[in-house]
C-alpha cells in the first residue's frame, strides 16, 4: 500500500507509446503530486526512460519501477 501513489501515477500515464518531452513533464507532474522531491522524481524518471522504450512498456513492469524509485530514494540518503 505503500507505494499505491507511485503505481497509480504509472498506470495512468501508461497511454503513450513513447517518451517525449509532453510525456516527461507529465511523469514529472505525478511523481511530484506524491510528495516525493523534485531530486527523487529526476532520478526516477532517468531510470525509467533507460529501461524502457514506453509508458506501456513502464506499466507493464510496475515492480521494477518502484525497485528503481527506491534506488533513487537510496541514493539520495547516501548523498
Amino acid at each position: 500500500m505503500k507505494h499505491f501513489p507511485v503505481y497509480l501515477f504509472v498506470i495512468l500515464l501508461s497511454s503513450c507509446s513513447s517518451w517525449s518531452e509532453n510525456d516527461s513533464s507529465k511523469f514529472m507532474d505525478q511523481c511530484e503530486k506524491t510528495k516525493w522531491e523534485k531530486e527523487i522524481c529526476n532520478c526516477t524518471l532517468e531510470k525509467v526512460k533507460k529501461q524502457f522504450s514506453s509508458f506501456s512498456e513502464m506499466a507493464e513492469n510496475e515492480n521494477y519501477m518502484s525497485s528503481m524509485l527506491l534506488e533513487c530514494i537510496n541514493e539520495d540518503k547516501d548523498n
